[in-house]
């Protein structure tokens, strides 16, 4: 006995000397209990009389408070010599530890809880105080089936102390696979071994552990993988890979390469009737300089899946260039318990929007038509959000006024930077782009390399043009309106802030799929409908052509696309009874705001101007 105990305390005595220089993190998935997880963190050599473990309160890539602290639950601090510390807590997210003898700290223990199952513990409560934590950036515990680990959801760092390295141990079910773009060291079935050099380069890496569904393919010397979670097995990885072939061979031809060695898409599909999870938050993505995180819909028809991940999937890799390859020492110097006071939103993500849409375009993967179609939606959405300069809204988003304009970076930041790139393709004629100036900018800085966040515009006119910087001067700074007309002229299409049209119409209804029926149900209709549609009437057919799942898009062009003077007669079902009604549509005023079209007398010049940023069309009228 007395030499089993002395084996013991030698083995202790020996993980904590090899802590010595690092954090030696434990995490147990054999072991859930009510959705909590049991973190046991060995820290490195620290002995002072007062330790401050940080949780994160701000994370990378988020610009709202998210205070992982109030995850943590029965936390104990154990010093080498067995004894317990007091532990007073300091907000949400500071655990002071004191440590008025000066022992040193064996080891750090507490329980994580979910975040996608958060309730609010009072119904009158705001949505603002109860501050959810958005899906892709939090933490799902479901014992046996799948555990998401975005890791500054589970491990904070002691003050001082956060540049240590990290090494994680995570014992599991063999059933389960871990999917990270972490460097893994050699381990077994039932555990596996992690290391980050920092916690910077820990919490960049999520982890999602599940049955494993994976595939993976290789674009030049760049290997791509993805690892899916369907909650309902509807969701195939398979099935998502032409498009992800697409789409980065796409970047890879704009940009010449791709500027990493591997990339994974993390993707969790969760079922609509999942209310547990859904409910508060939304569905969305959170980027990685190697990966990104998705939670999306499971959805079954292909063609709609193909419309979500189009929405989300393009943005977020294209994050590889900015901030991955161009970012402001703002950024470079991220705590965790402030938001990030750079200026330079409008690059990060309007930028990023911009070139997502631009390289699809580009590829044809899109037409120039949907690429319009997308620039004009956030032309309109811009005028929805304060008028804030965006450079301003960006440095002070401890301000409401900011918070409550931080999409318009999504929006006003992407027409601004489709609008640079109008201006520099005019200025070189033709011979340089924003994907250009990107580049060249990734070139002089990169992964470890930021620039000074005051000096971004004057960067931006030394690898282009004088010009530029008083462009970024008026249009990001000083918020000047936008010089929409002028510069769609440059590209041979004409610009209305606003136009009266008729158009045609039976009227308003919204319908939906009802996945019990496999049928399309009508949910509303305004009085007005033409059809007399009532709610919780079955569409059967249009035009004497059956509806299905497959075909209900191209079939209902007569009633979305209606025509003066085309009658459209439709099937349905009510209670369980047949009935068919016909329509004529009628003419209908409409006002809309920020019209463009393509003019049809442009110029050779403009035309080419056009073709050159967008790619040339397949076909042209």
């Amino acid at each position: 006995m007395q030499k089993s105990i002395f084996f013991i305390f030698l083995l202790f005595a020996a993980v904590f000397a090899d802590a010595q220089g690092k954090y030696l993190i434990t995490l147990d998935l054999n072991n859930i209990s009510n959705d909590r997880i049991k973190v046991t963190i060995v820290p490195p050599h620290i002995n002072d009389r007062e330790i401050r473990y940080i949780m994160p309160s701000f994370i990378p890539g988020s610009y709202f408070k998210k205070d992982f602290g109030r995850f943590i639950s029965d936390m104990l601090v154990i010093t080498k010599a067995g004894n317990s510390l007091d532990i007073k807590k300091e907000g949400e997210d500071v655990f002071v530890i004191k440590n008025k003898n000066s022992e040193e700290i064996g080891k750090i223990e507490y329980f994580i809880s979910d975040s996608w199952d958060m309730e609010k513990p009072n119904p009158s409560m705001s949505d603002e105080e109860f501050n959810y934590v958005f899906q892709p950036g939090g933490t799902n515990i479901a014992a046996g089936q799948n555990v998401v680990i975005n890791h500054y959801g589970y491990f904070g760092y002691i003050d001082g102390y956060k540049d240590m390295p990290y090494e994680l141990l995570i014992q599991k079910p063999a059933s389960l696979y871990g999917t990270t773009t972490l460097p893994r060291k050699k381990g077994t079935p039932t555990k596996d071994y992690f290391v980050a050099e920092n916690y910077t380069k820990l919490e960049d890496n999520p982890i999602m552990y599940c049955l494993p569904d994976t595939t993976s393919f290789n674009i030049d010397s760049t290997h791509i993988s993805i690892s899916v979670y369907s909650e309902n097995g509807i969701v195939k990885a398979k099935a998502l890979t032409y498009y992800l072939i697409m789409l980065t061979s796409a970047v890879r031809d704009e940009f010449g390469r791709l500027p990493l060695k591997q990339y994974s898409f993390i993707m969790y599909f969760a079922s609509p009737n999942n209310l547990s999870i859904t409910k508060y938050g939304g569905f969305g993505a959170m980027e990685h300089n190697y990966c990104s995180f998705y939670f999306l819909p499971e959805i079954a028809r292909a063609d709609s899946l193909d419309g979500v991940i189009k929405q989300f999937i393009p943005h977020c890799f294209m994050h590889i260039l900015t901030p991955l390859n161009i970012h402001s020492d703002k950024l470079e110097e991220f705590d965790f318990k402030h938001v990030p006071q750079s200026k330079h939103l409008w690059l990060y993500e309007g930028v990023t929007e911009y070139l997502a849409n631009l390289v699809q375009v580009k590829d044809s993967i899109m037409t120039q038509d949907e690429f319009m179609d997308i620039i004009h939606e956030k032309m309109d959405r811009a005028t929805t959000y304060p008028n804030v300069s965006l450079t301003e809204m960006s440095k002070n988003l401890n301000k409401k006024i900011n918070r409550d304009a931080y999409m318009n970076v999504f929006d006003r930041g992407a027409v601004t930077a489709f609008l640079m790139d109008v201006k520099l393709m005019e200025l070189s004629k033709g011979t340089m782009g924003l994907k250009d100036v990107v580049m060249k900018l990734s070139e002089t800085y990169g992964p470890s390399k930021a620039f000074k966040d005051d000096s971004l515009f004057d960067e931006i006119a030394r690898v282009s043009f004088p010009e530029m910087k008083t462009f970024c001067e008026d249009y990001l700074t000083a918020n000047k309106p936008l010089p929409y007309k002028e510069y769609f002229d440059k590209l041979g299409i004409n610009y209305y802030p606003s136009s009266t049209d008729t158009v045609w119409s039976f009227g308003k209804f919204t319908m939906a799929v009802d996945q019990s029926k496999d049928e399309l149900v009508i949910l509303k209709s305004d009085p007005g409908n033409l059809f007399g549609l009532q709610k919780g009437d079955f569409l059967v057919s249009v035009n004497d052509i059956p509806l299905t799942l497959f075909n209900f898009e191209l079939v209902l062009d007569p009633v979305y696309k209606a025509k003066n003077g085309e009658k459209v007669k439709l099937g349905i079902r009510r209670s369980n009874e047949n009935m068919v009604v016909e329509a004529m549509p009628k003419g209908v005023v409409e006002k809309n705001t920020n019209v463009i079209k393509l003019n049809n007398s442009a110029t050779d010049e403009q035309k080419s101007l056009r073709d050159k940023l967008l790619g040339f069309p397949v076909n042209r009228n």
